[in-house]
């Protein structure tokens, strides 16, 4: 105990020793370090005055060797070039114009060729219009001839004939024949007919009296059938003023179901997305209690927004690992979080208010961009976007380089010595201006950030059909009041009209309606008959003058015959000589117009031939007009040049004098500076040398602390104690150095005890006994866990064995009572084996007239069919489908056992729908509906009947 105590004491003490050198060498480092960062910004503003300086000194050298050296002669040399050049293109820009103007009298002269063309085609189009006018007119008359020979020589065959004119089939006297047998059928028709319209006003006036009897009984029908229609016309009207229309909610429901659709991929997406950047997530717990997390930012490579996605690479590599880094509001939210943020990856952390821009100086990039252009060369930093509150940061990370769109721009950057500045190439080539260059392939470069834009690309659709999602939820919600109402009203409807048509249909069974159709049916057929006898009754006068026409006519005729028969022969003759010469003036105009034709077929070709000559006049004149505008262009910029180059040449003259005494005077401040810079920094390596020794001592008492405290845990519980007078750590009361020296003494004591003491012995036995206790309690859990799965196992297996025996006894039932009625006389059952329970197999035995078989190979192959057939259908009828398909499980059997199968489907199965192929008559009696097919001249036919409710 005593050397506990004193090895307390003593390391107390060692600990408040070391941690006051640390703390007191903190203070001095800072105020020593601040001194030094003074006197380095002193001695950058400096080197940057003195760069200035030698800037100013190389421009104005520049300017003079250039001016001196060649840039007069140059101009000079320009000057002349320009002016031979603007003599040659005077003289080519003369001979363009000579030559559109000579190419534009040849196109003139073309247009009015094809004018004249165009007027000659119009005359020969009259002439073959006026052509084919005469030949129209000659051929109808060749055609009005050619009908009239024709009617001639037929009117001439028909007298030859005893026909009255040449229209007729028939002779007159086998005209007078029909005739006379058309006035007898005439006259039977009429007293037919009279006869009918007796009988049937007999009829009407017997049925109209009962009629009458029963008014009173239709009156009350057509009532209650009006007060039934009109409450159907009141759903309807309040079913078509609902606003909700049919199939809206449905609509709705499928733009929900393809939203969530849609946003689920989108999640996946954001997730696959958010995973590839797992790296880049910063997760912290909160350091302090009611800590303000709008303190932390964030990391860089989340805080940005690429404005030119083709520079994604080159800013990647200008970052690099600071694309990682977080960004905080200041040093003490930094440290607070690395200390009790519980961070899982090491990270760096750049306070906003200590971090120091990396600027390049507005002079270089002015530099830069007078150098390669203002598109080639552009700061890192203006190729993204962030907060304003970031912009330290952001000029920390991308602001002290160029990226560039070539590799020649970013050698032209890196390497001038007025800029001095790396430079990244779009593909991620990086220029250091010592001469360094880093690059070669980099296949997924620009990934980070790419990925980055993924993501927030995706969170952003997300965010938008989630948004479309609540709106439409939003509508169905609205509409499921007017969707229920406008449901119970459809049914409504529907019952309404149900009942009407119940009731139209009884009404139309009912005594007095069938006799008011029976009354209308007379009334129409005694109509009819009436009407008929007038038609007859004018067919039979006509009929009767026609046939004593037909007798006046074959007296006539017989008087007449020989003069008719002259006069057409002489008109056959003057009709044919009128053909002739009509048919002869027919061709004359037919070859005139084909001349006509061929000539103007010509004219069109000559024209387009014109035409085409035109065409590629106006392109050469177009060229020659484009040509020429761009030669005056060429000539007006010669001359543009010409005036700028000799104003540069009396500019550069004057130049030459200004230069010598700025340089000298320039050089005097510069030797100053220079002076004042080595001063500084001769200063400024004492007091490095100075926070280096300072450093390092802090270093080792900061050390030993942490040691000591991870040695001596009770370091942390105690500390508040040392030092403090009446406590064991009193360093007044007790001198340290002689306490040291006890300690040494008691430690030389007890090592030489530890040969017969085990001090640790107390510790193996409290670790043995934990070790027990957890064993034990983790084999109660085990021993626990085992009778739980016991019993459920137990409870599976009842239930397993109940429920084989309800689908059993369910089977058994229904293939008995199948297979008996496919085949009567019989009983099937299904039994476990001698000596077994059902949960050892069943078997299938089949009895005939009382007397059980004792194997199934004594059946047939049919009864074998039947009690497979049976066995299958009592398995299905145990959970019935809707719908069963059989083809042909008939074929092997007779007709009785046909006609059986389809008795015993109604019976067994009377909520299951069949479709049942088969080529059996006694199946086709069972159907309800029948689909016959056959061959019909080469085609398959289909036939569809449907059974009489009778015979369902």
């Amino acid at each position: 105990a005593e050397l506990d105590r004193l090895k307390r004491f003593c390391v107390a003490y060692e600990y408040v020793q070391a941690e006051t050198i640390r703390d007191s060498a903190v203070g001095e480092v800072g105020r020593v370090k601040a001194k030094i960062t003074e006197i380095d910004n002193d001695a950058e503003r400096t080197k940057v005055e003195i760069q200035d300086m030698e800037t100013n000194i190389s421009k104005l050298t520049a300017q003079k060797e250039a001016t001196m050296g060649g840039e007069v002669k140059t101009l000079s040399d320009e000057v002349d070039s320009l002016s031979k050049s603007l003599v040659q293109e005077v003289s080519v820009l003369e001979s363009k114009e000579d030559t559109l103007k000579g190419e534009k009298e040849n196109a003139e002269k073309i247009i009015h060729n094809i004018e004249d063309l165009k007027q000659s085609i119009e005359g020969k189009a009259i002439a073959l219009q006026k052509s084919e006018q005469g030949a129209a007119d000659l051929n109808k008359r060749f055609e009005d001839l050619s009908k009239s020979l024709e009617d001639l020589e037929k009117e001439h065959q028909a007298v030859l004939a005893g026909k009255s004119s040449g229209n007729e089939e028939k002779c007159l006297e086998d005209q007078l024949g029909d005739a006379k047998v058309a006035v007898g059928t005439a006259e039977t028709e009429l007293k037919q007919l009279k006869t009918k319209i007796s009988h049937c006003e007999k009829e009407l006036g017997e049925k109209t009296r009962q009629l009458k009897s029963k008014r009173a009984e239709a009156v009350d029908v057509e009532n209650e059938l009006n007060s039934r229609r009109k409450g159907l016309e009141k759903v309807e009207i309040e079913l078509e003023n609902l606003p909700y229309k049919e199939g809206q909610m449905e609509a709705l429901q499928k733009d929900r179901a393809s939203e969530l659709e849609l946003i689920q991929k989108l999640k996946d997406e954001v997730r696959d997305h958010s995973a590839q950047l797992a790296n880049v997530q910063f997760n912290y717990r909160d350091p302090v209690k009611n800590f303000d997390r709008t303190k932390v930012k964030g990391v860089v490579a989340k805080l940005i927004k690429v404005k030119d996605s083709s520079a994604m690479t080159a800013l990647e590599v200008t970052a690099g690992g600071k694309l990682f880094n977080v960004v905080v509001d200041s040093e003490n939210t930094g440290k607070q979080l690395l200390q009790n943020g519980e961070l899982r990856r090491r990270v760096t952390i750049i306070p906003l208010n200590k971090i120091q821009p990396n600027n390049v100086h507005p002079r270089v990039q002015q530099s830069a961009t007078r150098l390669v252009g203002k598109e080639n060369a552009k700061l890192a930093l203006s190729l993204v976007g962030f907060d304003k509150e970031l912009e330290s940061a952001m000029e920390y990370v991308f602001g002290g380089t160029f990226v560039c769109r070539t590799t020649e721009a970013a050698k032209e950057v890196a390497f001038n010595r007025e800029i001095r500045t790396p430079s990244v190439t779009l593909e991620g080539d990086i220029f250091q201006p010592s001469g360094l260059l880093t690059g070669g392939s980099r296949r997924g470069g620009g990934d980070l950030l790419r990925r980055l834009h993924d993501l927030a690309e995706a969170e952003s659709k997300l965010a938008v059909h989630q948004k479309k999602l609540s709106e439409v939820e939003a509508k169905i919600a609205d509409l499921l009041p007017l969707q229920k109402k406008f449901t119970d009203l459809k049914a409504q409807l529907e019952l309404k009209m149900h009942d009407l048509s119940l009731f139209q249909n009884r009404a139309e069974k009912n005594e007095h309606h069938k006799l008011a159709e029976m009354v209308k049916s007379i009334e129409q057929e005694l109509e009819l008959a009436r009407s008929t006898v007038k038609e007859k009754q004018i067919l039979y006068e006509k009929l009767v003058s026609t046939v004593s026409e037909l007798e006046k006519s074959i007296r006539d005729n017989d008087n007449n015959r020989e003069g008719r028969l002259k006069d057409l022969e002489r008109k056959i003759k003057a009709t044919k000589a009128k053909m002739q010469s009509a048919s002869k003036d027919l061709k004359g105009h037919i070859n005139e117009k084909e001349k006509l034709v061929m000539e103007r077929e010509a004219f069109i070709q000559e024209q387009s031939s014109l035409e085409n000559q035109l065409t590629s006049l106006k392109a050469q004149i177009n060229n020659l007009n484009v040509e020429m505008q761009e030669q005056v262009a060429k000539v007006d910029s010669l001359k543009k040049n010409h005036d700028q180059l000799q104003s540069k040449l009396d500019s550069a003259r004057l130049k030459m004098k200004e230069c010598d005494s700025e340089i000298s005077s320039i050089l005097k401040q510069q030797q100053k500076l220079q002076h004042k810079l080595s001063n500084v920094k001769l200063e400024r390596k004492k007091l490095e040398n100075e926070v280096k020794q300072m450093e390092m001592e802090q270093k080792d008492c900061s050390t030993k602390v942490d040691k000591l405290i991870e040695k001596h845990a009770w370091i942390a519980t105690e500390r508040q104690l040392f030092g403090r007078s009446g406590t064991d750590y009193d360093f007044a009361s007790r001198d340290p150095h002689k306490a040291r020296e006890e300690l040494d003494k008691l430690q030389t004591e007890q090592s030489s005890l530890e040969k017969r003491v085990n001090k640790k012995v107390m510790a193996m036995f409290e670790k043995a006994e934990d070790e027990y206790i957890d064993l034990m309690s983790k084999k109660n859990t085990v021993e626990n866990d085992k009778s739980k799965i016991k019993k459920t196992i137990e409870e599976l297996d009842e239930k397993k064995k109940e429920t084989l025996k309800v689908t059993w006894v369910k089977v058994n039932h229904d293939f008995g009572s199948i297979f008996s009625t496919l085949l009567p006389g019989t009983m099937a059952k299904l039994e476990p084996p001698e000596g077994c329970s059902f949960l050892d197999g069943l078997e299938v035995r089949v009895a005939f007239g009382g007397v059980w078989k004792q194997s199934l190979s004594e059946l047939s192959g049919g009864q074998r069919s039947l009690l497979a057939l049976s066995l299958i259908l009592a398995l299905l009828l145990f959970k019935p489908a809707p719908l069963y398909i059989l083809d042909e499980v008939d074929a092997a059997l007779d007709l009785s056992h046909t006609q059986n199968i389809g008795r015993m489907i109604k019976a067994h199965f009377p909520h299951s729908q069949f479709i049942v192929v088969s080529l059996k008559e006694g199946m086709f009696n069972n159907a309800n509906v029948l689909f016959r097919t056959k061959f019909v001249d080469g085609v398959s036919t289909v036939q569809r009947t449907v059974a009489s409710k009778s015979s369902r």
